[in-house]
Formats: structure tokens, C-alpha cells, sequence
């Protein structure tokens, strides 16, 4: 049996451990033009993805944005969201005066049978649908009543109507999330 050990000591029993590694921005140029940083390690936005210095505007991981779709800051580290980001910019730039309003996704690609896929930001309480022992199932990830994201590996039904209740504020019981007889789409 294998185990890993945390810096504080702490001996954790097991077969294989997955580490998930996020990214510092580099912010040293916009800390040098006098851009506002957040407190996720990123550059502050507004809604819009403006900087504190009007006119400026950033998108990518460094963006940290206050996002109208959970109604908290944000900054998402993948490509697609950096995309996104452009698109939103761009049109700002163009002074359509647009709000960052796209519901963050990601995937990662573990192996030939597993890949997972992601929408919305992290943060609160996990609800488990499906099972995880099977390879198929969703994490709902609900904060102070609402759904804020959701993990889903082998099931992209969950995950479309995640994306749909992300956006829609929607505060779905946990009960009826980790129930796979309640229809998703009703919720």
C-alpha cells in the first residue's frame, strides 16, 4: 500500500493520488501600468472585463471579472473561458457596453475511457448523482442555496441542464439533484 504525505504531516493511505495544479498569472506588466489586481491573483475586472483604468481591458486566466452569472468574482483557467473572454472584450472595445454573461466549461481528457467535463466556478457543497464507483456520475457544487457548478464524468445530460441552472440562478434542493429518478430538466 502506498500513501502520501501532506506538508503538515498528515499520512493519507492510498493506491493512487491526482494532483490538480492551477496557474499564478503573471501580472507583473499590468501591476507596473497601475492596473487594480484582484484578490485571486488576477487582474480586477468589471463586468464587462474593463480594468480599473478605463478603456483597458483584459481576458485569459489573468482576467479575474465580476461575474453577473454567479454574482461573486471569477477567474477560470482554460482556454475556451479565454475565448470567451475575447469575444466579450471585443465587443466592449467596440462599445456595445456588454456584461461577461457566458457560463464558464472546461474538460479534461484523464485517459482512453475517462474524461471530465465542467461548467460554472467551484465552490460550495458537492452533491453526488450516479456513482462514481461505476465511472459515471455528476458533482452539482451548490452555494448557499444555489448552483454555482457541476463535474461531470460519463454523463453530459447533467451537465446541459447544469449549464442551464447556473445561468438561471436556479436553487434546486439537494435531495432532488443526487436523485436520479427527478428529472434534471424540471428542476
Amino acid at each position: 500500500m502506498s500513501a502520501v504525505v501532506t506538508k503538515g504531516g498528515r499520512r493519507l493511505s492510498c493506491e493512487l493520488a491526482v494532483v490538480g495544479v492551477g496557474v499564478t498569472p503573471d501580472t507583473m506588466l499590468a501591476r507596473a501600468a497601475g492596473l487594480e489586481l484582484g484578490e485571486r491573483g488576477g487582474i480586477a475586472c468589471s463586468k464587462t472585463l474593463e480594468t480599473s483604468v478605463p478603456g483597458i481591458f483584459a481576458a485569459g486566466d489573468v482576467a479575474e471579472y465580476e461575474s453577473v452569472v454567479h454574482g461573486r468574482p471569477a477567474r477560470v483557467e482554460h482556454w475556451d473561458v479565454a475565448f470567451q473572454h475575447g469575444r466579450t472584450a471585443a465587443r466592449n472595445l467596440l462599445g456595445e457596453d456588454v456584461a461577461h454573461d457566458v457560463v464558464p466549461y472546461f474538460w479534461s481528457d484523464m485517459s482512453d475511457w475517462a474524461s471530465l467535463e465542467y461548467v460554472g466556478v467551484g465552490g460550495g457543497q458537492g452533491v453526488v448523482r450516479g456513482s462514481v464507483d461505476d465511472g459515471r456520475f455528476s458533482v452539482f457544487y451548490v452555494d448557499d442555496g444555489r448552483l454555482v457548478g457541476a463535474l461531470s464524468v460519463g454523463r453530459p445530460e447533467d451537465l446541459q441542464e447544469a449549464r442551464r441552472m447556473v445561468a438561471d440562478g436556479a436553487r434546486p434542493a439537494a435531495d432532488a439533484l443526487a436523485d436520479e429518478d427527478s428529472d434534471l430538466a424540471a428542476l
